[in-house]
């Protein structure tokens, strides 16, 4: 009874913190409310794991989105996410050919975008600037389960040249608003 209650409290403190960071989006359709990789790689290291199950529950419920994942452990928090039942989540990690900030292991993280069902979003391709874009965007492109690409840029010739490298190597890409 008591571990029940606590349970309660536990998920409607964590509803709180999420509807607190929400009430700026008030009025805005958002199909997808991420969870950042702070929280999401402390909790995995606390190995809090219920309170994945918790964020995926309310903000379903509560906002009709989906639950993302932002992690620097893919391997990892994936293993976490099947073993409580959340299925084809959204991640969103770095995923670059020299394992740049990729906790847990480049074949690791190779073994998860081949067997795993999950919808990835690259971050970090780049690898911060160790790889040169052609070479970086291309690689990222071949992988298998990436879904999405996030990159940033210092200005709009950046955005665009980046922009013709994901359309040369990811030909059955939507197409993206200029």
């Amino acid at each position: 009874m008591i571990a029940r209650l606590d349970d309660e409290i536990s998920a409607a403190s964590a509803g709180l913190l999420v509807d607190a960071e929400m009430k700026m989006f008030q009025g805005l359709k958002t199909p997808v409310i991420f969870l950042q990789n702070v929280v999401v790689d402390f909790l995995l290291g606390l190995g809090f794991n219920e309170a994945f199950r918790i964020f995926a529950n309310h903000v379903k419920a509560r906002y009709d989105a989906e639950p993302g994942f932002i992690t620097m452990n893919m391997p990892r928090l994936l293993d976490v996410l099947e073993g409580l039942g959340i299925e084809n989540p959204i991640v969103c990690a770095n995923i670059n050919k020299i394992g740049f900030r990729m906790c847990g292991g480049f074949e690791a993280y190779e073994r998860a975008l081949k067997e795993m069902k999950f919808r990835a979003i690259a971050m970090s391709g780049l690898a911060s600037g160790a790889i040169p874009p052609k070479e970086a965007i291309e690689w990222v492109c071949r992988q298998p389960n990436i879904e999405s690409i996030v990159f940033g840029a210092s200005g709009r010739g950046n955005i665009r040249s980046t922009r013709e490298l994901v359309d040369r190597y990811w030909p059955t890409a939507p197409p993206v608003a200029a």
